[in-house]
């Protein structure tokens, strides 16, 4: 899973549809996902809060949310709706989410082993991204990767020690 770009043609309509709903919440709409597991397609609409996210919090846009997407043309390519929390060691799947990342404990994953890096999967924090590459330090440096280098990344919940 490579760090994508945008939303594919169903996550976008998806996100504009529920964006307003989750923002008037005062929830942040961390990711809509659209994913076919065995026979069926599931979307998945994460949310989070400087505070956290509980069920409550899930149940309280869950009627809103699912009538919305109802009105949705996509709507019989869907057969589970899901919300919930972004998780605290959430992908980041697009590169619009580096940016609210920043200062993050990550756990990279790339394809290759690349210079420097401790090995392919290695925790290190998200120091920065400048649209072209991502800086990323820990134990081993300082470390400049390519999003196309990038496989996986995760917010990490690893302990200060580490360091």
């Amino acid at each position: 899973m490579a760090l994508a770009k945008g939303f594919s043609t169903i996550e976008a309509a998806a996100e504009a549809a529920v964006r307003p709903i989750v923002e008037s919440h005062g929830f942040v709409l961390w990711d809509v996902w659209f994913a076919k597991e065995g026979a069926k397609w599931y979307l998945r609409v994460f949310i989070d809060r400087a505070e956290g996210i509980s069920i409550d919090d899930c149940e309280s846009i869950d009627g809103l949310i699912n009538e919305e997407i109802d009105k949705q043309e996509f709507i019989d390519k869907i057969d589970y709706l899901e919300i919930g929390s972004a998780g605290i060691e959430r992908p980041i799947r697009r590169l619009a989410q580096l940016p609210m990342s920043l200062g993050k404990k990550v756990k990279v994953k790339t394809y290759k082993l690349l210079d420097g890096a401790p090995s392919k999967a290695f925790s290190c924090i998200l120091d920065a991204y400048d649209g072209e590459k991502l800086t990323v330090s820990g134990d081993f440096g300082t470390l400049e990767i390519t999003p196309a280098d990038i496989s996986g990344i995760n917010y990490d919940d690893f302990d200060e020690t580490d360091f």
